[in-house]
């Protein structure tokens, strides 16, 4: 089994069904939850746990995933535990019979494994290569206005950057370091796997191949430090909720001198107080009393350019939609249009002359 065994942690089987995982998950939950043991470490690790088996197992797609990855025995794919394989684009399929090669594991993992090393050699020959850093996501709010006409907008970035002070290497400068006993000095270790040889960084150095006795003062021998980053965005005229800006080389340092990975900004659009999205089309309401729907008007409909008045026809039903020709959003390759939906009012009382006039034109109609 992996390293976690999600089912164990919830106390079911690999038989169990989607209701039984649920109800475990339910009762461990209750039984673990914060709340109920303050100040209660174990608890709280506990109540990690099992939050984290509920959200593999009941998700068809990932607990598919991870019966596969579990079939793999106890070290996984060369020690790594279900969620790094995933990062690294374990999927289903990838062992079969307990023989592996790098195209087995598609082009996440395959590539990983021969960027990192030279694939299927020895032990003696393996050497560990640069890998480009781990990409970094973050949500930030655009308002509505701004997505539309596109612009420019500064946020603050959490950064991680090579630490200064020791270049990376987390040590602090001018200290001694030794060679690793567990990799002797070679950044990598290898595991077994049914007819197959891993290679994977070393967990007791990181991969650097030295063991750090004075860690550097700046980064506490990280090799790394964060901080926030003023940078200004450009906002695409037209973007959308859920689009992504990407920011090269802002994600996290590579490892042993790789490229750093890249920022991605997820658009999140704030709601307009009088405009509805749809595409490239913008929808709004106006009002007008039943005495303008029946002898037609002109109405003030505020639009993404100004407010313009549109002609309201004789006989307009409640629920008509209007539409006002490339009054929409713009982008590069196309334009939308308005569509204004009428709302007709009618009055909560009426006066004695008001009701003469009333029965006279239902006497007429």
């Amino acid at each position: 089994m992996p390293q976690d065994d999600y089912y164990e942690i919830l106390g079911v089987t690999d038989n169990s069904t989607e209701e039984e995982i649920k109800k475990a998950y339910r009762r461990l939950a209750k039984k673990y939850h914060p709340d109920r043991n303050k100040g209660d470490k174990a608890a709280e690790q506990k109540f990690k746990q099992i939050t984290k088996a509920n959200e593999v197992l009941s998700d068809k797609a990932k607990r598919t995933e991870y019966d596969q990855f579990r079939k793999m025995g106890r070290s996984g794919i060369g020690g790594m535990g279900f969620e790094q394989a995933r990062q690294y684009g374990f999927r289903p399929g990838a062992a079969q019979g307990g023989h592996f090669s790098a195209e087995d594991f598609g082009g996440g993992l395959g590539d990983l494994f021969k960027e990192f090393f030279d694939f299927g050699k020895t032990a003696k020959t393996t050497r560990y290569k640069a890998q480009k850093g781990q990409d970094v996501f973050m949500r930030i709010d655009v308002g509505f206005e701004t997505a539309v006409r596109g612009g420019k907008t500064k946020i603050k970035l959490p950064v991680e950057e090579v630490c200064g002070r020791c270049k990376g290497k987390g040590a602090e400068p001018g200290s001694k370091t030794t060679k690793c006993p567990t990799c002797n000095g070679k950044g990598v270790v290898q595991s077994a796997q049914g007819g197959f040889a891993f290679s994977r960084p070393c967990p007791n150095c990181y991969g650097r191949g030295k063991i750090i006795k004075t860690p550097c003062k700046q980064c506490l021998g990280t090799g790394t430090v964060k901080r926030k980053k003023t940078i200004s965005v450009n906002i695409p005229r037209g973007i959308e909720s859920g689009s992504k800006i990407k920011i090269a080389g802002m994600g996290k340092p590579g490892i042993s001198g790789g490229k750093p990975g890249d920022f991605y900004l997820r658009i999140q659009v704030a709601p307009h107080p009088t405009f509805k999205r749809k595409g490239l089309d913008i929808h709004s309401e106006i009002s007008v009393n039943y005495i303008q729907a029946i002898l037609g008007t002109k109405a003030a409909v505020e639009t993404l350019a100004g407010v313009i008045k549109m002609s309201i026809s004789p006989g307009t039903q409640p629920g008509t939609k209007l539409r006002l020709r490339g009054r929409g959003i713009v982008t590069g390759k196309a334009t939308g249009d308005h569509l204004v939906t009428i709302k007709v009012t009618l009055p909560h009382k009426v006066n004695e002359r008001q009701k003469k006039l009333l029965h006279e034109l239902a006497k007429s109609g």
